[in-house]
């Protein structure tokens, strides 16, 4: 049984197991439409998932939705900040550090 992503708060750690299906969806739409970008969220997602899933949650905003922080190195060698928020169950498992 998956948990609640409501249920999160600052400081909990997460494993992300998979890039959720509403992101793989919007890349598809995207794509399909010729966007700008089309699929960053999920490819960022994909990227964060082959190098390290396991982030801590840094705040929830006024919505309650939760989010956390990442830091990726681009093909340019440039840091790229990365501020990602959580909103689908089966993408995520809390971890007990």
């Amino acid at each position: 049984m998956s948990e609640n992503w409501r249920t999160l708060k600052p400081g909990d750690c997460i494993r992300l197991l998979c890039v959720p299906e509403s992101d793989l969806l919007q890349r598809d739409r995207e794509l399909q439409e010729g966007a700008e970008m089309a699929g960053w969220t999920a490819d960022t997602l994909e990227r964060i998932l082959s190098l390290d899933p396991v982030v801590t949650i840094t705040r929830v905003d006024d919505f309650g939705m939760p989010w956390f922080e990442y830091e990726l190195v681009g093909d340019d060698g440039r840091t790229e900040y990365h501020s990602l928020g959580i909103t689908e169950d089966e993408s995520w498992e809390r971890l007990n550090l």
